[in-house]
């Protein structure tokens, strides 16, 4: 015990550690604040540079990024998924729907196009007015277009971008993300995804600052965004798809000359060099910025931005400002350390010890937490709460073994639609027509959640899921999501246990002058599609083919071979006796055609 309490004599409340961090933090600052601005008036401008650039060119360079990676992700994804035999090639109406989905999952897209080798082509479009709509191209129309994204994404192994092309219908420049769909070495067509190169400059117009300009150009000064790249005179065509920068109406973009920038290198950052460059225009300066991405997407692009220099200036004054401000706030914060740390770290340790259980699926023994004065803290507490009711919920409306599955970072790749080997039982209660006659709805209710209890306690304990309760009918599975290679002996093994704990409930019954409860189990192993299975809005994970249905003909197949002796009546197919331990006894059943099927099935019985 001595230990024990020596090692918690190390450990403060968290309202103690606020205080002593604010406080000492605040007093450290103030004592630095001297030096810190004496340390910021000799590097500012290189500072002030290097926000910039982190700022404003980093953000531009991911905001094209994200612009036009939807793109490459869609036809990377159609290729990868024809190419894996999913949908004919020939199918039309399948490849509209495909290309459907993929226009509407990507609002940056305005075509998405599949180009076969005799340039018959499938399209989906989407309107200005947002609407889509789907065609299929035969004729000659684009034929130029088509066949040269053809020759380029044919020559590709993996998905690339075309060169900015002018489409005259639409009065506009575009991009295309090319991808072929290739089988044995064969290119059976290409998938193009076409971005608008307008739209682009606009989206990428709010992502700077108020005093920058951003830009972007590409090989030979061509102009893939500017502010004003759209607004100007000049006349676009197929030949000339995208201006210079020096024939936009922007005199200082018309200065910018890579040749008389100078490269500024960051202390803190080596790796990561600038360019910058000082134009004037009438009585003003401007510093450009920028920095050169050899192969951003599959061509040399320059990325920059441009401000006025004062803006420089002015920002160190601000920065002043704020640094003397800021030691009136750290003093102030100093006085509300202690009340602020103890008000905050109370409620904070009962959130964390609140989501322990939580992290351990412990969903019962996760508590309540009191509503707070603080804002955040309350909005926490009120989150967590929520969501413990709600994952409360949830743990009983989902099997069990799903939960640890669903709540995991992979859990859409764990759970996504796959065929495996599992072992299927089906449960049904003899004469439950009877029972419920006799008994009031809520005796009823009372009965099957009993009933439903005790034998599904065992099929969880041998590690199965129940799919579903269907009236009075268990559909339990083994085998997933989870492999189990002992699925069929960990079937049988619960059945034994739900037989053996039945048997006992009905002597149980059998003493109080009720009459015994009887139920028929059909187990059949074989190959069944595992997943995530349903509409967008309603989604189960379950079972699905023939292996759900020839154990539910198994199950039923026990009326044939009840002698109304025993509780439980076990009938199993071949495939599962086949892959069970000697130790395990087996009656054979003879051979029968099961309703629905065409091919007969070798059926024993489970002692």
């Amino acid at each position: 015990m001595a230990r024990v309490s020596d090692q918690r004599a190390w450990r403060f409340p968290i309202w103690v550690v606020l205080a002593a961090t604010f406080g000492g933090l605040a007093a450290l600052a103030i004592a630095l604040v001297a030096a810190v601005i004496n340390l910021i008036a000799v590097e500012n401008t290189t500072d002030l540079l290097n926000v910039l650039v982190d700022r404003e060119i980093t953000n531009l360079e991911k905001s094209l990024v994200g612009e036009l990676d939807p793109a490459l992700e869609q036809v990377r994804f159609l290729s990868g998924y024809i190419a894996s035999g999913q949908v004919a090639l020939d199918d039309n109406q399948r490849l509209s729907d495909l290309l459907m989905g993929s226009l509407a999952a990507s609002p940056q897209l305005t075509s998405v196009s599949f180009i076969r080798p005799d340039l018959s082509v499938v399209v989906a479009t989407r309107q200005r007015d947002g609407k889509l709509y789907v065609a299929r191209v035969d004729d000659g129309l684009y034929k130029a277009s088509y066949r040269q994204a053809l020759r380029l994404g044919s020559a590709a192994h993996d998905p690339i971008w075309g060169a900015p092309i002018y489409i005259p219908d639409l009065d506009k420049p575009v991009m295309s993300a090319l991808a072929p769909v290739r089988h044995k070495g064969e290119v059976l067509g290409v998938f193009t995804a076409v971005v608008s190169l307008p739209q682009i400059s606009e989206n990428l117009k709010g992502r700077s600052g108020p005093e920058t300009t951003p830009f972007v150009l590409g090989e030979n000064g061509i102009v893939f965004s500017h502010r004003e790249l759209f607004s100007g005179d000049f006349h676009l065509s197929e030949e000339r798809p995208l201006p210079r920068f020096d024939e936009i109406t922007d005199p200082v973009l018309a200065q910018f000359d890579a040749t008389k920038a100078r490269t500024v290198t960051p202390e803190n950052r080596p790796d990561s060099p600038f360019q910058a460059q000082m134009v004037t225009v009438g009585d003003n300066q401007y510093l450009i910025i920028f920095k050169d991405f050899p192969d951003l997407i599959d061509q040399p692009l320059t990325i920059g931005v441009y401000l006025k220099s004062s803006v420089v200036e002015s920002v160190f004054e601000k920065l002043m400002l704020t640094l003397y401000g800021a030691a009136v706030v750290i003093v102030i914060a100093i006085a509300l350390a202690l009340f602020l740390g103890r008000r905050i770290g109370e409620p904070v340790r009962a959130l964390a010890d609140a989501t322990r259980h939580l992290a351990a699926l412990d969903f019962s023994g996760a508590p309540n937490l009191p509503r707070s004065r603080f804002r955040e803290i309350d909005v926490a507490a009120y989150a967590y709460n929520r969501m413990r009711n709600g994952l409360g919920w949830f743990s009983t409306y989902v099997p069990q073994s799903l939960v640890p599955h669903l709540m995991r970072p992979t859990s859409s790749q764990v759970l996504a639609s796959r065929e495996v080997e599992v072992t299927v039982l089906f449960t049904d209660i003899v004469g439950f027509s009877g029972i419920a006659q006799r008994l009031s709805p809520r005796r009823l209710a009372a009965f099957l959640n009993r009933h439903f209890t005790l034998l599904g306690g065992h099929i969880v304990a041998g590690g199965g899921s129940i799919d579903k309760y269907i009236g009075d009918s268990i559909m339990a599975f083994w085998g997933a999501p989870e492999v189990q290679e002992d699925h069929a002996v960990r079937a049988v093994h619960a059945a034994q246990r739900i037989s053996a704990r039945l048997t006992a409930d009905n002597a149980r019954r059998a003493a109080k002058g009720l009459s015994p409860v009887r139920i028929r189990i059909g187990i059949h192993s074989g190959r069944a599609i595992a997943g995530n299975i349903g509409a967008p809005g309603r989604i189960n994970y379950t079972l699905v083919g023939d292996a759900v249905n020839i154990a539910q003909r198994l199950e039923q197949y026990g009326k044939q071979v009840d002698d109304g002796k025993r509780s439980v009546i076990v009938s199993l197919s071949a495939d599962t006796a086949a892959l069970l331990p000697p130790e395990v006894t087996l009656i054979p059943l003879g051979v029968d055609v099961l309703p629905g099927r065409s091919t007969a099935t070798e059926i024993f019985r489970l002692e």
